[in-house]
């Protein structure tokens, strides 16, 4: 039992997924019987699988009450483990203990799970054979503020002896503990942190639910695609902590693009995943290829959930979930990646594309971060709108923008408003342009024109143009297209705002105040400045001219244009 003063209990490594529990299991269990043998094995076993464990390493002195921190340990703990064995009830420190135990269950909600280790459960819930023998004993002599606590006792034996448990008679002890942990950690769901002000996605989360539900009978693999900030990891996020309790292996593996730079990278991985399946502090793979087939077996005996989060090649799918036949059936994968390219090869996740959040989700989720509540103030309400409208439903430009203006002043909203058009916010255009930096060179020139010259336009003009400019677009439309760069649809080629103004500042980086030295110019301002002051560089690519504005041009202000590929005017 955990019949000891506090200063000498310990408790394993790993934090509870709740703040209101100190610890995940509280071992309750008689010293003399089990301490050094059964309870200790355990206890091992919930230390490696990461569950936060109290348990006491020292008997109380004879006489001794209870104290009140072993008491808020077993205050504090989401589950308590009771290890009935043979001489449990000679204690009445345990029994003490047990009463606790059960009155938190019925006032905190306190999960309790009773072992009847070589007892059988009869014993316990009726105080027959060795446990009716204790209790003689306790009864003779009784005085009567005595046996009021026998009968607490009894009343705690009783309940607990009726609760569903492990009871061990015969078998393996490694078998029966390996089935305690895997009952626990389903009990104790280690739920990842989705985030503050976290708003409705309805519409996300119900088509990510019916295409897991599609394949609930075999093996789920979905793949959720889409651009920087759209809000991917949020849905996935949200889908596994409401699908976490129906599993008792899971893992959760985070920012696999920036943990992943080469192979030795993708074998931490692998241990990471693997170290959470099975419910083990540490292992050591030697290679990645041992890591596959490691994962393959491994979780092909019970059903799994696994998210992997930003996946970004198809590599790294091959050596950590490339198809159904490596899992059980029943178990669930979910990838997020904003490229498409990788759920395309690997052609057993179904695809869906996360859309941006609608305007009564979006103007919420802004109001959260601006304003502190769920509705935007009376007379910023005309302001509030015209951040919507820049933002398109992107959920991270609401939360930063949001964020940024919180507190601050009207005037400072519509200075704020008007800078946005020139000017780009810094932590979006990171986010945004982590895609565009993992393109090859001509598949960024590509994208810089359609940011700056063919936004809206037919895909076969478009091709045809670029064709001319050795750019292979066929190609390199479609990767941009899976890199969620662009999208095609019903023959036009169609980019975000905030990616068309981050093409803009990409091409205004270096030279900000210098157009002449730009790749494109497609401002008229920017254009008349530079045809009518022969201020143009061997920099210029593009000139698109949409305006039919008058403007005065000479042979001149081509001069050192010796790069231009594209003149509109």
């Amino acid at each position: 039992m955990a019949s000891s003063t506090s200063s000498s209990g310990r408790s394993s490594s790993s934090s509870s997924s709740n703040s209101k529990w100190r610890y995940d299991v509280f071992l309750s269990f008689r010293g003399e019987d089990t301490r050094n043998t059964f309870t200790d094995h355990l206890y091992w076993a919930l230390d490696r699988g990461n569950i936060k464990t109290f348990r006491d390493d020292e008997e109380l002195p004879r006489g001794e009450e209870i104290s009140p921190q072993l008491l808020k340990a077993i205050e504090g703990s989401r589950i308590a483990i009771i290890v009935f064995s043979k001489t449990f009830a000679d204690s009445k420190w345990c029994l003490d203990e047990l009463v606790k135990i059960m009155e938190c269950e019925k006032e905190k909600g306190q999960k309790v799970f009773p072992i009847f280790y070589h007892v059988e459960p009869s014993e316990v819930r009726n105080q027959t054979g060795i446990y009716g023998e204790a209790f003689n004993n306790h009864e003779r002599n009784a005085d009567g503020e005595k046996k009021k606590k026998i009968e607490e006792w009894k009343a705690a034996l009783r309940k607990a002896g009726k609760l569903s448990g492990f009871p061990l008679q015969d078998g393996s002890e490694s078998n029966f503990i390996e089935e305690i942990i895997g009952e626990i950690r389903r009990l104790i769901p280690k739920l990842v942190h989705v985030g503050e002000n976290i708003v409705r996605m309805d519409e996300n989360l119900t088509a990510v639910k019916l295409l897991i539900d599609a394949h609930s009978n075999e093996v789920s693999m979905v793949g959720i695609y889409g651009i920087g900030g759209i809000g991917k990891t949020t849905i996935a996020k949200v889908i596994y902590n409401d699908m976490l309790d129906k599993f008792k292996r899971h893992c959760f593996l985070e920012n696999v693009r920036e943990r992943s730079k080469d192979d030795r990278d993708l074998l931490q991985l692998q241990e990471e995943l693997l170290c959470d399946i099975l419910m083990v502090k540490n292992l050591k793979l030697r290679n990645v290829h041992d890591g596959t087939e490691m994962i393959k077996s491994e979780c092909h005996i019970e059903k799994v959930l696994i998210v992997l989060d930003d996946v970004d090649c198809p590599k790294k799918l091959k050596f950590l979930a490339a198809n159904s036949e490596w899992f059980h059936q029943g178990s669930i994968i979910i990838v997020t990646t904003r490229n498409k390219r990788c759920l395309d090869v690997h052609k057993v996740y179904l695809s869906y594309e996360a859309k941006g959040l609608v305007y009564d989700q979006a103007k919420e989720l802004f109001s959260w971060n601006a304003f502190q509540q769920h509705h935007p103030k009376d007379n910023y309400m005309d302001l509030c709108n015209r951040i919507l409208y820049y933002a398109k439903g992107h959920p991270l430009t609401l939360v930063v923008l949001g964020s940024f203006l919180f507190q601050r002043d009207e005037d400072e909203w519509e200075s704020t408003l008007n800078k946005l058009k020139t000017t780009p916010i810094e932590d979006i255009q990171k986010v945004l342009r982590i895609s565009y930096d993992g393109l090859d060179d001509t598949c960024k020139k590509l994208f810089l024109d359609i940011a700056c010259f063919f936004n809206g336009c037919d895909e076969n003009f478009v091709t045809r143009i670029l064709e001319g400019c050795k750019f292979h677009p066929k190609i390199g439309l479609r990767i941009l297209d899976e890199r969620c760069l662009i999208s095609i649809s019903i023959g036009l080629i169609r980019m975000h705002d905030l990616l068309q103004e981050m093409g803009w500042a990409i091409v205004h980086e270096k030279h900000p105040e210098n157009p002449g030295k730009w790749s494109r110019l497609w401002q008229y301002e920017d254009i008349t400045s530079v045809l009518t002051n022969n201020m143009g560089t061997k920099n210029i690519e593009g000139i698109f001219l949409n305006e039919s504005k008058p403007i005065r041009l000479s042979t001149e202000a081509f001069k050192k244009m010796n790069r231009l590929r594209l003149l509109k005017v």
